[in-house]
């Protein structure tokens, strides 16, 4: 399962890189206004900071308006997905989108109709809002077991990617799901490293022990220097 990060946190995607763990970095709207540079100078910091994908939004409800953003967001850079609500007009621009050759990531969605729907249009990866599902009363575990059936029963190249991922445990829903891609934001992916009580006592015990013994505390072998 592939990760990329849906965050500016610069650190946070220079360590995933280091990890060799980094997909891309996913933006929106609502994280390209929350910064203090102007969107195109951001852009560009993502896509020099990290040799992955870069997805992008668009900020249009309109098709052609939609395809316009799109282009000119695709001439920027070989490396950007166009990101378009799958919703109304959406479609009709992924679709004109996908044949042009300019990937696109079928976003804000709720529902499988709307996997289903990008599937069939051939829309490179769709991003199914999972801690939004579960607010909403929904079953997102189901939502992507059945969406992730649907797209492997017809041999469509869909990726599913896991999106507003604000835990350990919906992270894991989504490789137990099998799908091909989760979006964390910073404070997810550092909640992936995370110690716990049981390890730290664990890992207290070993120091222990061989601090314990003054054959193992002297070992040059294991000197720190």
């Amino acid at each position: 399962m592939q990760i990329w990060l849906d965050t500016l946190d610069l650190p946070t995607i220079r360590h995933a890189c280091r990890l060799g763990l980094l997909a891309g970095v996913t933006t929106n709207p609502s994280i390209l206004a929350a910064a203090s540079q102007a969107p195109e100078a951001v852009l560009d910091s993502l896509l020099d900071i990290q040799p992955g994908l870069l997805a992008v939004q668009v900020t249009a409800s309109e098709s052609e308006a939609q395809l316009r953003q799109a282009r000119r967001l695709a001439a920027r850079s070989e490396r950007i997905v166009v990101k378009v609500p799958a919703v109304g007009e959406g479609f009709q621009s992924m679709a004109a989108l996908e044949r042009e050759g300019i990937p696109t990531l079928a976003t804000a969605i709720f529902e499988s109709r709307q996997i289903a729907l990008a599937g069939l249009l051939g829309v490179r990866y769709a991003a199914p809002y999972l801690n939004r599902i579960e607010q909403a009363g929904m079953d997102a575990a189901a939502l992507l077991q059945e969406s992730q059936q649907i797209l492997q029963r017809y041999g469509q190249r869909t990726v599913i990617m896991g999106a507003a991922v604000k835990s350990a445990e919906q992270f894991l829903q989504c490789a137990r799901a099998g799908i091909g891609a989760a979006t964390l934001p910073a404070d997810t992916y550092r909640q992936l490293f995370a110690s716990t009580p049981d390890v730290d006592a664990a890992l207290q015990r070993f120091h222990s022990a061989w601090l314990g013994n003054p054959l193992t505390a002297a070992s040059p072998l294991f000197m720190r220097e």
